[in-house]
């Protein structure tokens, strides 16, 4: 078993191949736009998207494979070229710390990567849902068994001011480089505290829901709701302040049998996460016939 150190060189090189392998890519894409001449100047090339964020953009299952948005998205007819800087291994670290941030920018600086047209990102759900969602439940004895009471809202308040000011620092940092690159997030979909993990990972709800009495599965979905689409109504109130930042909605879109665990869809939801992806990105105006 590889020991920390370990574990983060091989994602760092593993992020190294990503990023090798896309200016590859481009450099492809570039002499072929050349060597096409008038003809080619006709004809509207690819999206380049970065991508940066959590396991809902680097979900390693089913293995081999796999069946995260970003998987998806590379598939689709006139599919998009994508740098990804998620990986599955860092899911569980900050949503947007230094490294994070100083990595997706030194990427969109970097003029071998081409000039990148959004970026995708994915972050808040573990910073809400990991280990600490307990924190944000309100003991069932003192809410008086209603899940309608279930968040404990001045630290709900506290978690998503510190999710705000990531989005806010990712908007702030893009609009250095170029303001214009169209940011795509999304607010997940509705989870089910169901006690499902996955490879000896998780559960993140149910352990928290049933040490502050809440024993129903019901109750636990109402509750995993509520905190959910307060964390929508941020990232659609941010869609109103910061321009060229888009919120995808995606809540709404997966039933239960699209679950694979308590986090994370199976193929066929990832793929329905997908679509609402693509819908947005076909949507705005500068990439009509390019995806």
């Amino acid at each position: 078993m590889l020991d920390y150190a370990q574990a983060k060189a091989a994602i760092e090189k593993d992020k190294e191949q990503r990023i090798q392998e896309h200016q590859i890519r481009i450099a492809n894409r570039q002499r072929m736009h050349a060597m096409a001449g008038p003809a080619g100047l006709r004809t509207a090339p690819p999206l380049n998207l970065i991508a940066q964020g959590d396991s809902w953009f680097d979900y390693p299952l089913p293995f081999p494979g796999a069946s995260d948005v970003i998987a998806h998205l590379r598939n689709v007819p006139k599919g998009p070229e994508i740098l990804s800087l998620a990986h599955h291994g860092e899911a569980a670290e900050s949503m947007l710390g230094v490294k994070k941030l100083h990595e997706l920018l030194r990427e969109l600086r970097d003029p071998q990567n081409g000039h990148f047209d959004a970026i995708l990102f994915s972050g808040g759900g573990n910073d809400l849902a990991g280990d600490q969602f307990r924190l944000w439940v309100r003991d069932a004895v003192s809410a008086g068994s209603d899940p309608a009471q279930g968040l404990l809202q001045p630290r709900v308040d506290g978690v998503l001011a510190v999710v705000r000011a990531a989005y806010e620092d990712l908007a702030q940092a893009r609009d250095r480089i170029d303001a214009a690159i169209p940011i795509f997030v999304h607010s997940y979909d509705f989870a089910l505290p169901d006690g499902k993990g996955v490879c000896g990972a998780g559960p993140w709800l149910q352990p928290g829901l049933l040490d502050r009495g809440w024993e129903a599965l019901a109750d636990g979905q109402l509750i995993v709701r509520e905190l959910l689409s307060q964390f929508s109504a941020l990232l659609d109130e941010l869609q109103t302040r910061h321009a060229n930042f888009v919120h995808v909605p995606t809540q709404g879109t997966l039933g239960a049998h699209d679950w694979a665990n308590e986090l994370h869809p199976t193929p066929g939801g990832f793929a329905r996460i997908t679509q609402k992806f693509l819908e947005a990105l076909r949507a705005w105006p500068a990439f009509q016939g390019r995806i």
